[in-house]
Parts: structure tokens; C-alpha cells; sequence
């Protein structure tokens, strides 16, 4: 990484952790049972900064994606591509990583080139390896899933892979649970729903993601901004905004990735009541759901009650941001990669 972009990093982060309250960061996770294989994700951030949803097709051996963010910055947050492949990041306490400075230079598209590269949970961590990533993951973890059922959490120097047919990831390190504020409500209250009688379907995702969202909204205090519902196989993304889990936009990747490079500003959006059902409730293509009944994954302790525990915590002050925004803000960089992508994403138009 260069002098230049390091020194903008640090001088970002210093202005992040100057924010008082506690960071409820975002909730991610996931499921298979060997046909349907979904991932989810809560996007939890402060009100005001637009949200957008972006659509770059595939190139000359380079996956075409989806990925979605803010429109200060365009800066991915999380994402899945014409593969299948899935990832979000969480953000969490410091903590050191000495296996985090690889050869190549970490730089905002980094992510997005991880996901143009690779089809697979392996392929991410080896491609996400062979950069210095020291910046970011000293106070992020990543998830990543892919269409095969396949699931990782990386956190720093540890690869946590799944126990059973299920992951979740909130803000504490699985590998440290006494590092991010475990117990932690969104996870145990998610790992309760991952091992009852409800089927593998996206309406169950939804649901989950409902019963751990964040905030009120809109407002501009941290809220639950938007939720992704991924069908890996299928190549489909459900789209729910501000906390309204009765509509949601359905995208249809191969669709969207037949187009130019294009993007939506998510309040824009047309959103349509009930949106999964349209398709059959266990996917874009109807296949049927299965129960979801493993035990619970991840470290058995104490269970807390809603609106407690599970923040990170960094010291005595910190910034209740989506994950990336808190590790890597970067406004000089941001406003570069804004600039870069307004002169060549044409504005989408809703739907």
C-alpha cells in the first residue's frame, strides 16, 4: 500500500473513532441443505448518506457482479456475483494481523477484484491473501458464501469455517467472543431461527433479518439501512429498504448483468409487496425449502436480551457505521472513486 493511501486511511479512521455511542455494525449470514443456498445481510448505518445498488457486467475472463453501498463514496459494502459467490464485512474491535501484508496494494476496488476473479469461498481467500489488507481487517471480518454451499468468516490471522449447515457473523470474533461485546442479541436470535422447523426459503430469511434489524427509520441515527437476500443458485438478489420487510425489489442477475454498468439509488426504487412469493417461496426458482435444524454455531455462551451487547467497541468512543465506512473511510479516496465511477456508470433508471 502506498505512503499516500495509508496516511488517508489513518487519517480517516481518526475521524470516525471520535464518534460517540456504540457501532451497531451490520448482521450477515447464511445457509444450505444441499439444493437451496441462501445469504443475507442487514446493512446497518447511520440515516443521510444515500444508499445505491450497483451493476457491473462480466468482461474478458472477469465475473460480473452486484454490489451496494453509499453514494458518498461508492464504496462496496458487500456484494455477490454472476457466480454465486456472496461477501460482507462487519465491523469489529482492533485487533492485530500478522498474516495481512500480502505483496499487492489494498485499494477501494480491491473487493470488487476479488469478486471479479473468484467463483468460490476458496478462490476469495486466496485471491483476498495476496494483498496488504492490514488496514481493513485489524477492525473488520469478512463472510463470504458461495453457490456450492460453501461458507468462511475471515477475522484477521483465522479462517472460521462453518460447523454445520449454517454461518453467522455479527461484530465479535468467533475465534474471541470476549472481543466485540459477545453475548450478542442479533446472533443468538439468528442462530435460535437457524435451528427451528422453518424451511430453507427466502420469506424465512426475511423474517430472520426482520427480527434483528436495528434502529428506527428514517431517521438520522443508525438504523437497519437495507437487507440483500441472496439466492446463490438461482443468481438472484432480493432488496429490502428502511426496515420495510413487506416489499422488496427482486433482481435478476443475469438480467441485470446483460446491461452496461448501471446503478439505482435504492430510495428510488419501485418496491413490490411480497416480492419472493413470486417466484416460490424457496427461491427464484421455486424450489421447495428444507428444514434448517443444526446446533446452534459458533461459541455457546450466555444469551443477552435485544439492544444489548454485540456493539464494537473501540475504547471508550466509537463510530456506529456500516463496516467498511468505519475501517476505511478515506474522503480523498472516496471522492476519487465517486468521481471515477460517475464518468462511467450512466445514471439507472428505477423500476
Amino acid at each position: 500500500m502506498s505512503r499516500r493511501c495509508r496516511a488517508a486511511i489513518v487519517a480517516a479512521l481518526t475521524v470516525t473513532a471520535t464518534f460517540e455511542g456504540t457501532a451497531w455494525a451490520c448482521s450477515v449470514f447464511c445457509a444450505h441443505d444441499g439444493e437451496v443456498v441462501l445469504a443475507g445481510n442487514n446493512e446497518d448505518y447511520y440515516g443521510g448518506d444515500p444508499a445505491i445498488i450497483w451493476f457491473v457486467p462480466a468482461q474478458a475472463q472477469k465475473h460480473g457482479y452486484v454490489a451496494y453501498g453509499y453514494a458518498s463514496n461508492h464504496f462496496s459494502q458487500g456484494g455477490m456475483n454472476d457466480q454465486g459467490l456472496f461477501w460482507d464485512g462487519l465491523a469489529t474491535p482492533a485487533l492485530s494481523c500478522s498474516s495481512c501484508g500480502g505483496t499487492e496494494p489494498f485499494t477501494l476496488e480491491t473487493l470488487e477484484e476479488v469478486m471479479q476473479d473468484s467463483a468460490t469461498v476458496q478462490e476469495a481467500l486466496d485471491a483476498f491473501a495476496s494483498y496488504d489488507t492490514t488496514a481493513i481487517m485489524e477492525t473488520a471480518q469478512l463472510l463470504f458464501a458461495d453457490a456450492q454451499g460453501s461458507s468462511a468468516i475471515l477475522e484477521g490471522d483465522q479462517v472460521i469455517w462453518p460447523q454445520h449447515d449454517f454461518q453467522i457473523a455479527t461484530n465479535f470474533y468467533q475465534s474471541d467472543p470476549s472481543l466485540g461485546g459477545y453475548p450478542c442479541w442479533r446472533y443468538d436470535t439468528l442462530a435460535s431461527l437457524m435451528q427451528s422447523s422453518l424451511p430453507l426459503d427466502v420469506d424465512t430469511f426475511r423474517q430472520m433479518a426482520d427480527a434483528v434489524h436495528q434502529g428506527v427509520a428514517p431517521g438520522p441515527s443508525v438504523y437497519t439501512r437495507y437487507t440483500t437476500i441472496g439466492d446463490l443458485k438461482a443468481g438472484v438478489l432480493y432488496l429490502f429498504h428502511d426496515m420495510d420487510f413487506g416489499r422488496c425489489v427482486r433482481f435478476d442477475l443475469a438480467e441485470e448483468l446483460g446491461m452496461p454498468s448501471h446503478e439505482y439509488a435504492m430510495a428510488e426504487l419501485s418496491y413490490q409487496p411480497e416480492c419472493w412469493i413470486a417466484s416460490g417461496s424457496g427461491g427464484a426458482g421455486g424450489a421447495g425449502g428444507s428444514d434448517v435444524s443444526s446446533p446452534q454455531d459458533g461459541p455457546e455462551l450466555a444469551s443477552a436480551e435485544p439492544g444489548t451487547g454485540c456493539g464494537c467497541r473501540v475504547g471508550p468512543r466509537a463510530h456506529a457505521a456500516g463496516w467498511m465506512l468505519l475501517t476505511m473511510g478515506g474522503v480523498a479516496l472516496a471522492a476519487i472513486r465517486a468521481r471515477r465511477r460517475r464518468d462511467r456508470l450512466p445514471r439507472g433508471r428505477a423500476e
